[in-house]
């Protein structure tokens, strides 16, 4: 149900992969990230155009074909995340997690009265064995709760932000950190690798994986090698304007050797 196997995976420190659907939405990608062995998918809200009614179509795909599906909201606002959740996705990842009302407020709306304020509704209620509180108790047990971490603040701030039970996992975001440490794009740099360790360390103190966004298999062993096996891997149109240089130049260079 929902993301059990995602939660499993990471907890049992398998090697789990997935990716983000940022600029194009076509619900045939998630058949093949599933056939191809992805463990998950991220629906990228904060920098993508989908329409609720796209996420909604995609959280239902997802949930048929037992495919984690987790939200990137563009705000950590109850109203945004209660929203997101009527469509039925597995979980949040939280971009620009730095600040305990941001995790309050991610409490209030995943979770039910007492231990939350989320109301029942929207079109994934559908999908619910029942309506009662055992039926809501699996539903929130299966629920894969990700704070981002992408500030030197949230780096700070990590111990309080996820020691609660119910988060699952931290992610980093290179880009972003990399960005706010001075160091744009440089995600190799050593104050960023630094910065990076120093999250996967303290996530690890607390009972909690910590993944890593790559889009290479080059950059995926350079911090396997330094205990990651939690990966978002690249995301659609990357992959796309990857292959399709590859694609060009290896045709070109056929006739620069003829």
């Amino acid at each position: 149900m929902l993301a059990s196997s995602l939660k499993a995976k990471v907890r049992q420190n398998q090697m789990t992969l997935g990716s983000l659907l940022t600029m194009d939405f076509w619900p045939g990608y998630l058949e093949i990230f599933k056939s191809e062995g992805m463990d998950f998918v991220i629906l990228d809200m904060e920098h993508g155009a989908a329409s609720l009614r796209q996420a909604e179509e995609l959280c239902r795909t997802a949930r048929l074909l037992e495919l984690p599906l987790l939200v990137r909201p563009e705000f950590t606002l109850y109203h945004v995340l209660r929203k997101y959740l009527d469509m039925g996705p597995a979980g949040f990842m939280l971009p620009w997690t730095e600040r305990q009302e941001q995790i309050e407020a991610l409490r209030d709306a995943a979770f039910l009265p007492p231990k939350g304020k989320r109301g029942p509704g929207g079109p994934s209620i559908l999908a619910n064995r029942s309506l009662d509180r055992d039926g809501w108790n699996e539903i929130e047990s299966a629920l894969f709760l990700m704070p981002q971490i992408e500030t030197p603040a949230g780096i700070n701030n990590i111990g309080s932000l996820v020691s609660h039970d119910w988060i699952d996992a931290t992610m980093l975001g290179p880009y972003d950190l990399s960005m706010n440490l001075g160091r744009s794009g440089q995600t190799e740099h050593p104050e960023v690798v630094a910065a990076i360790d120093e999250v996967r360390t303290k996530s690890a103190k607390l009972g909690k994986p910590c993944g890593m966004v790559i889009g290479t298999v080059e950059q995926a062993k350079f911090w396997v090698d330094r205990g990651f096996h939690f990966f978002i891997c690249s995301e659609v149109s990357a992959m796309v304007r990857q292959q399709s240089r590859s694609l060009v130049q290896g045709i070109r260079s056929l006739c620069e050797v003829v």
